[in-house]
């Protein structure tokens, strides 16, 4: 007989599975459609895909624990992201008809706005960390991913959890999902490839080439729980990584009509950036990885219950650290790492280069109490009672990410004929962006200085944009337009990103 895994969470058992002899925890939890965190996508390097074999016992990673025979197997508790705007309580409300869906499809999050299309008003919000996840943090793992084992498990994964999040909005207010006849969708290149079906694999490989582009309409499927005549709209990509959440945000943004040269980035997993000099939109991707959302740092994790999310120096008052939900501390979500980082900047607890220094060193210095060694590295301590640090590795994955970003706003404004002093407009888009310290983030190098003295929050562009293409036919012609005024700005085969890349890894203090 095949070794049975019985599945508990919160608990509760929640699934009964029977295993194949040899495999992983990882894949048979996986193959059950259960959520289970894990950034590398199951392949060994995050730590992050811990489970327990007993109620009390020691946390195991589930990729790299083999099925021996039944076992009950233990999961964390769900994840619940602190994400903006999601408001799907219970009301009722009224509307004139027909309904619309708005979503924002992101690599660590999905965002659906239940929209009443004729007014162009928001009815509810649902949202959830992306199920596709637990196949890896980024898209890079993803499209490794559907290049061993096929893009069908996660086009059926997304399509799954877009289902649950409309019946969760209509639900909440009461309304009929069968009233939706549009559902518009911005996410970036990959994501919209596998929410339409198609494989990405031929984006992770040069000359990284899409199915498609998108801009256009079909049938919405009936996977989702919709009007039999639904249409599902798709914003424009510009190339493989720059997506239809760039083109949407830059629609919400109005940015074709703010005045002067204004740059507009949107950090995730990959920074996606768009400098707007003399009516051209000059556009990159970078591939900044996931440190900046806590995954593959040894104390990171997502923004939920128990992540420091912020963080705050004096001499006289130390460390003080902001805790989501008010809980003790776990680890440290992408805003929490950036002033962790910055703090560590500003005091010379990390030096130009990037070195974590020895206590020693800063004997006289009132930071020195939280730098020490914890297995023979050195660390800085966020929290000593609740063993949250941060190692060397960390500060390494970050200042490569914040190179990246960096190296690419000097490459397009280079490539522009523009420099720093040139820009009078700087928008940060996306979610991490919305709850990132601006202060913090240029300390660290980020992005200019120069920057500051205008920088805009901006929000949730991406679904905001969606919405906007769910209400009006010239939003989407907007889109359209827009399209005939992109230039590429190709990184990977670029000397000046290469050297700027190498100057951007310096901290400045």
């Amino acid at each position: 007989m095949s070794p049975v895994l019985k599945i508990y969470r919160g608990g509760k058992l929640i699934h009964t599975a029977e295993a194949v002899p040899g495999e992983t925890l990882y894949e048979r939890i996986i193959a059950s459609d259960i959520y289970l965190e894990a950034p590398c996508g199951g392949r060994g390097k995050c730590g992050k895909c811990l489970v327990q074999l007993s109620p009390d016992g020691p946390k195991v990673r589930a990729c790299q624990t083999q099925v021996s025979g039944d076992m009950d197997v233990y999961l964390p508790e769900e994840m619940h992201m602190k994400i903006a705007g999601d408001d799907a309580k219970s009301k009722t409300v009224t509307y004139t008809g027909p309904l619309g869906i708005a979503v924002d499809i992101g690599t660590t999050t999905v965002v659906a706005h239940l929209t009443d299309i004729p007014n162009c008003t928001r009815l509810a919000t649902a949202s959830g960390v992306n199920a596709q996840r637990t196949y890896g943090a980024d898209v890079i793992s993803r499209i490794q991913y559907c290049a061993e084992n096929g893009h069908e498990v996660l086009t059926r994964v997304i399509r799954a959890q877009l289902a649950g999040l409309i019946s969760k909005a209509c639900k909440s207010v009461g309304a009929n999902p069968k009233d939706i006849h549009y559902i518009s969708i911005a996410g970036n290149t990959i994501m919209q490839h596998l929410a339409a079906g198609y494989s990405p694999v031929a984006m992770g490989v040069a000359p990284f080439t899409p199915v498609e582009l998108f801009g256009n309409e079909r049938p919405a499927g009936k996977d989702l729980p919709v009007a039999d005549d639904a249409v599902l709209y798709f914003a424009p990509c510009v190339y493989s990584y720059v997506g239809g959440d760039i083109t949407a945000g830059m629609l919400a943004s109005d940015l074709e009509n703010i005045k002067g040269n204004c740059v507009y980035i949107d950090i995730g997993t990959n920074g996606e950036l768009v400098l707007k000099a003399d009516d051209r939109y000059y556009c990159c991707a970078t591939a900044a990885g996931p440190a900046f959302e806590g995954a593959e740092i040894a104390k990171g994790m997502a923004a939920i219950q128990g992540a420091i999310s912020h963080v705050k120096w004096s001499a006289e008052k130390g460390l003080e650290l902001t805790v989501i939900g008010d809980a003790a501390p776990e680890g440290l979500c992408g805003s929490g790492l950036m002033d962790a980082l910055a703090v560590m900047v500003s005091t010379s607890a990390v030096d130009e280069t990037g070195r974590l220094v020895d206590a020693g060193e800063l004997e006289h210095h009132p930071i020195s109490r939280y730098l020490g060694k914890r297995e023979g590295k050195n660390v800085f301590w966020l929290s000593k009672e609740h063993d949250v640090y941060m190692i060397p590795g960390d500060v390494r994955k970050l200042q490569l990410a914040k190179a990246a970003i960096a190296a690419g706003i000097q490459t397009l404004l280079h490539t522009a004929g523009k420099t720093n002093k040139d820009i009078s407009g700087f928008l940060l888009a996306g979610g991490f962006g919305s709850f990132l310290d601006q202060h913090s983030a240029a300390t660290i190098g980020l992005f200019p200085k120069d920057f500051l003295p205008f920088a805009r929050t901006m929000g949730n562009t991406a679904g905001e944009g969606a919405a906007l293409a769910l209400c009006t036919q010239a939003a989407r012609d907007t889109l359209k337009n827009m399209m005939d005024n992109f230039e590429v700005v190709e990184l990977s085969t670029s000397k000046i990103f290469n050297e700027q890349f190498i100057d951007q890894m310096m901290f400045e203090g």
